[in-house]
């Protein structure tokens, strides 16, 4: 009888061991979205089960604001000052750092994408009714680009001043700030999560469900393109050693050049759409379906894991503190310590 207690114990021991510096918590809901971190070290996430919520550097429930809808979209810090964040409800609430209810408007339409900074006190973020919506916080009004069919990627601000938004019209628009709609490219597939990114030789580079990375120039004009074998949900994410990251639905991790030459690539157990998340000066942090949380150099070497245990959507993102925040589809949320990320990356090399 002695003989069976020794390997379970053991079991218990090592997991202990394992676990050491890494958080786990779990709300009952379904998280979509990516969460932010504040200026005081809190995560901001959002549930399907209609509620948003505020979370110290361990996981305690600081604050919880209940909406009328799923709630998708991923927050977004508003002059370091006020936290946004959109509804299936229809309606864009604001929020203090601490979490406390501010107000709420209803410019139309459901909101799943995050707000993007145009300006002193303008916001815009995109809709299911083909429009991207602007509003001014501070005249508190509201005026639309009409674009067309559902806005369901994420937005980008140009070093310009202009927009760059991807809708389910296999589009991706260029708008300025007055909501003219200045260019437009057409892809394949829709553009849904995937919020551009303008690399350091001023391309714009989105993906697209038709399985593509596409690169445009400011006019919004094909400068390349990198295909691969499924969707592409992920942010396309450019290192400092100029490589670009990102995820597909094939389950590979792709490390591309900047001219769209594939580098390196590590496939993963399931599709990935989570977006790739800068840790360290060298280390980069993304998600999988299979349920890990995996961590890479800049060159596309995989340094460890971290298993969450279900299916990840949301990207990671990392705190003021070094500890990485993730979280699943079915409401765990896991916080690794700069501790153990290092434990985890050493035991790899």
């Amino acid at each position: 009888m002695k003989k069976l207690l020794i390997v379970p114990l053991l079991a218990l021991a090592l997991q202990s061991m394992a676990q050491e510096g890494i958080i786990r918590k779990h709300i009952d809901g379904n998280f979509y979205s990516t969460p932010i971190v504040t200026n005081e070290n809190k995560v901001v996430i959002a549930s399907h089960n209609k509620h948003i919520y505020m979370l110290d550097s361990v996981g305690n429930v600081t604050s919880d604001y209940k909406t009328n809808g799923w709630v998708h979209a991923t927050p977004k810090l508003i002059g370091d000052t006020i936290i946004g964040i959109g509804s299936y409800d229809g309606r864009f609430y604001f929020f203090q750092p601490n979490g406390q209810f501010i107000k709420k408007i209803k410019p139309g339409g459901r909101i799943f994408t995050e707000p993007v900074e145009m300006g002193s006190n303008l916001i815009a973020f995109g809709n299911n009714r083909g429009k991207v919506v602007f509003y001014n916080m501070h005249a508190d009004s509201i005026y639309r680009a009409k674009v067309s069919r559902m806005v369901h990627g994420g937005p980008k601000r140009l070093a310009d001043g202009r927009l760059a938004i991807g809708s389910n019209s296999k589009r991706i628009y260029l708008v300025d700030s007055a909501a003219n709609v200045q260019y437009k490219y057409k892809t394949h597939g829709w553009i849904m999560h995937s919020k551009p990114t303008e690399t350091t030789d001023s391309l714009i580079v989105v993906g697209s469900y038709d399985n593509n990375v596409y690169a445009l120039n400011q006019q919004a004009e094909l400068v390349w393109y990198f295909k691969t074998e499924g969707r592409i949900h992920s942010n396309i994410v450019q290192l400092s050693n100029g490589l670009l990251v990102f995820g597909s639905w094939d389950g590979y991790v792709y490390f591309i050049d900047a001219n769209g030459q594939l580098v390196n690539k590590y496939k993963t157990g399931a599709k990935v759409v989570s977006s790739p998340a800068i840790v360290t000066d060298n280390m980069l942090a993304i998600s999988s379906f299979d349920g890990n949380m995996y961590l890479f150099d800049f060159s596309g070497k995989m340094l460890g894991k971290v298993n969450l245990g279900f299916r990840i959507f949301s990207t990671p993102i990392v705190m003021r503190n070094g500890t990485v925040f993730n979280c699943t589809m079915q409401g765990d949320m896991v916080f690794v310590t700069p501790q153990a990320l290092r434990e985890i990356v050493g035991a790899t090399e």
